[in-house]
């Protein structure tokens, strides 16, 4: 299963005017599976427009590694001393970010260019096992989004230009542990996507520009059950909802219009984490054994 901190930063989703939304037929294309050799399971997290898929696999001692996928050949990422290594996203110019645990339970983002590791660590980021920094991705400007969560428990959203932080809270959301605000993407024109969660446990995602933040919600799923996890420069937002047997179903968005992104092989349920401005998606499916599997969609 994910960990509490991979499967945060798989749900990267604050405030919000409401939109119609419509459910439209199911996302055409050909699907692929990744599965990276060895691995227990394979969880693709983003995809850059060079075709080049990120994310991170379980081993055989639960024990997690980042990753790289070129056409088939296969490249881990690991963070030297790092007890896990999450890789999130590569951008077009490929640098790749993640996070990772230290031995502590701590985890602190990174940027790995080529090879040379830049820690990134938000300030007030609390210091104790399941808080730190979760860096979701970098556009290819060098703008990172990604949450924090501080010594109290409580996430907040974070935009990081330059080694300058700028924090993002959503107005509505709640002040208790597990309660706060997240950011999972950010592309080219500065739209993010993310969630908050509100002091009566309610989970309201939300994609657009910094600031001017709409709610989406895929008719498809209960009330407060979807998350968005990415969005492309031309607006098209992707994730998921969770159903009443919290299995996960992915969509993708266009304008409130949503579109079903169903693995046929996942029978437990398909998770959807990115998309390309060329709209190939990528997320991973959950098999009747409980493994995750990576999946290309390309339209």
């Amino acid at each position: 299963m994910l960990t509490a901190a991979a499967a945060s930063a798989l749900a990267l989703v604050p405030a919000a005017a409401s939109v119609a939304s419509a459910s439209g037929a199911a996302a055409p294309g050909q699907y692929t599976t990744i599965d990276v050799p060895g691995a227990v399971s394979t969880v693709a997290v983003g995809i850059n427009d060079s075709g080049v898929v990120s994310g991170f696999y379980f081993d055989s001692s639960g024990n997690e590694h980042g990753f790289l996928d070129r056409d088939g050949t296969f490249t881990t990422v690991n963070v030297p001393g790092a007890a896990d290594t999450l890789l999130t996203v590569t951008n077009d110019l490929g640098l790749a970010v993640g996070y990772y645990i230290d031995s502590g339970g701590v985890a602190h983002g990174f940027v790995d260019r080529g090879g040379t590791i830049t820690t990134i660590n938000a300030p007030g980021a609390g210091s104790a096992s399941g808080q730190g920094t979760f860096v979701a991705n970098m556009n290819n400007l060098g703008v990172i989004a990604g949450f924090y969560i501080d010594a109290g428990g409580v996430q907040h959203g974070f935009i990081e230009r330059n080694g300058g932080f700028t924090a993002v809270n959503a107005p509505d959301a709640g002040t208790a542990p597990n309660q706060g605000t997240n950011l999972g993407y950010i592309n080219d024109l500065g739209e993010v996507t993310g969630s908050y969660t509100e002091s009566n446990g309610d989970t309201i995602a939300f994609a657009g520009p910094l600031g001017r933040f709409t709610t989406v919600s895929d008719p498809a799923g209960p009330p407060f059950s979807t998350l968005t996890a990415a969005i492309n420069d031309a607006g098209v937002v992707v994730g998921e909802y969770t159903d009443t047997a919290d299995e996960f179903h992915g969509f993708s968005d266009v304008r409130g219009v949503f579109a079903p992104v169903e693995d046929p092989l996942g029978t437990a349920g398909t998770n959807v984490a990115g998309i390309s401005n060329l709209g190939v998606i990528v997320g991973f499916y959950v098999d009747s054994s409980g493994n995750f599997h990576g999946f290309e969609l390309s339209p």
